[in-house]
């Protein structure tokens, strides 16, 4: 989902930005930043911020200026972690201002929206996983992967929907008839893709996965 500036006020956008702010910084402050001295870290990281950044350029309108897209967060974060997640989602965001002409005002709701919220609950729903089921290679692609990434897009289609009443741009049966009924399909899109793409990685390049340990989801099992 893109959310373009001249549907929220003012204040709201740069409310936006302010947090999203403070979450970069709280970002750069807990990453590893060690791992920028690894050649093939980088390579892979540039690589996924530019497959990301794709994703967000391919989208479907349901309103002027209003597109869903795949989000794609979901990966980046089990692969690079919440921090490196996070700073790529600005960096796309950026990337996309510029790619559509949008407006700077908005990168920080757009990041806000369809990053950090689908950050928060990957890293969410990975705890869980990690601290109450078994330690599964099939709970990692199942729950961490594919539910992950559904509940993530559905998560930042409904915070866009609130803004979207609570900033009087349109009404509820707009949305009932409108937005609501894609979200079936975004969350079998997006639990699809994603989870395709860490079966791949876990089977294929399991030391791109930071967050996959061959040691807990796969010996003795």
């Amino acid at each position: 989902m893109d959310f373009p500036a001249h549907l929220f006020p003012g204040p709201l956008l740069w409310s936006a930005n302010a947090v999203l702010l403070f979450v970069v910084l709280g970002a750069l402050r807990y990453a590893p930043l060690g791992r920028l001295w690894n050649s093939e870290f980088i390579h892979v990281y540039s690589a996924a911020c530019v497959v990301l950044l794709l994703l967000w350029n391919t989208g479907v309108g349901v309103l002027p200026a209003l597109n869903f897209h795949l989000l794609g967060v979901t990966a980046i974060t089990l692969m690079f972690g919440w921090a490196y997640a996070v700073v790529a989602v600005l960096l796309v965001s950026a990337g996309s201002i510029v790619n559509q002409g949008g407006a700077w005002a908005s990168v920080g709701l757009n990041a806000l929206i369809m990053g950090c919220i689908p950050i928060l609950v990957t890293g969410t729903l990975l705890r869980f996983a990690q601290r109450k089921l078994p330690h599964n290679f099939f709970i990692y692609i199942y729950v961490n992967g594919f539910l992950a990434a559904g509940l993530s897009t559905l998560a930042a289609g409904m915070v866009g929907a609130l803004l979207l009443l609570v900033c009087d741009t349109t009404s509820a049966q707009w949305l009932s008839y409108q937005y609501y009924p894609f979200f079936p399909l975004i969350f079998f899109s997006e639990a699809i893709i994603n989870g395709m793409i860490m079966t791949a990685l876990v089977a294929l390049k399991p030391e791109w996965v930071c967050t996959f340990d061959d040691n807990r989801y796969l010996k003795g099992k």
